[in-house]
């Protein structure tokens, strides 16, 4: 992989107004494991303006360093600054789902950043979160569903980078976060994520089959985590209403036995005993543990948590 951005539009570093941050660098990311109630996070974000649900950028990735307690940016980063700040680290990158303004993306990135800190605080230098134009409406699934499939050219851009500069690469999805980042691996050449947390995914259930639309995206991670549950009332009525079929996140992959069969590098939790709704998965301590069993490899194929 590159060591070096390829051309993304620049923007300057600067510190937000009234921050008091001095303005040369965003403050210094300490390792999960020696922060406390420290609530910043570089959010990476493909909407226009930073913020607007329903429109893609059209000047590339817009990066700032965001106090997620108060949702106030503390600094202005370009590409170069962010390779920069993840050299040789640990990553965890977050991406969201359907229908979330800003506010709601930086409230459910600092319950997983927290949780992260309790449960996988020896495994990662740093959480990343995306911001992708996902809408504010519950009633516009299929507009949403494009700009999903349209920004995965852009976040394929910055695992490219992420992946040639950071020390490992995981990323966990949530619900339409599936389709935006597995297209992404779709189209890319080579192996760039390490760990793949898939969770509520609402994408197909037969997606990673054989000539299948998502098959092509396995060989990009070294090993892919699929988090699904059957008390999910939004992909069980909402999904399936929308795309008559069953989403992968219901009840996990239609055919179990070509999954553990044919494809050696997918994990599969039933998480029906832990999480009763649709964002349940971001509070679920045992979530977190199988993920930090999974560091440690021996892990059935198929398990309910």
């Amino acid at each position: 992989m590159p060591s070096a951005a390829r051309a993304e539009p620049p923007s300057t570093l600067r510190c937000a107004t009234g921050s008091g941050h001095d303005g040369s660098s965003p403050r210094r990311h300490r390792p999960l494991a020696a922060r406390n109630a420290e609530s910043l996070m570089i959010i990476i974000s493909s909407r226009k303006d930073f913020s607007n649900p329903d429109q893609l950028s059209e000047t590339g990735h817009l990066i700032r360093e965001v106090d997620l307690a108060n949702d106030t940016v503390t600094a202005v980063l370009d590409f170069k600054d962010l390779l920069h700040l993840v050299k040789g680290k640990r990553l965890l990158l977050l991406v969201h789902g359907y229908n979330n303004e800003q506010y709601e993306v930086f409230d459910s990135y600092q319950v997983i950043e927290q949780q992260a800190m309790v449960h996988l605080a020896n495994a990662y230098d740093m959480v990343l979160g995306y911001s992708w134009p996902g809408g504010d409406q519950k009633l516009d699934w299929w507009q949403a569903k494009k700009r999903a499939n349209a920004v995965a050219r852009m976040f394929r851009f910055l695992l490219d980078n992420l992946s040639g500069n950071a020390g490992a690469v995981d990323v966990m999805s949530h619900s339409l976060g599936a389709r935006v980042t597995l297209k992404a691996l779709k189209g890319s050449p080579g192996r760039i994520v390490r760990n793949y947390f898939c969770t509520a995914p609402a994408v197909d259930n037969e997606c990673f089959e054989s000539d299948e639309e998502f098959a092509d995206a396995i060989p990009s991670c070294e090993r892919v985590y699929i988090f699904h549950s059957s008390r999910d009332e939004v992909l069980r009525f909402a999904y399936a209403s929308s795309e008559q079929d069953l989403a992968l996140g219901l009840y996990g992959p239609e055919d179990k036995t070509y999954i553990e069969v044919a494809t050696r590098t997918v994990f599969v939790a039933n998480c029906k005993k832990v999480v009763s709704n649709h964002g349940g998965y971001k509070r679920a301590g045992a979530v977190y543990a199988y993920i930090q069993a999974s560091f440690a490899g021996g892990l059935q194929r198929f398990v309910t948590l």
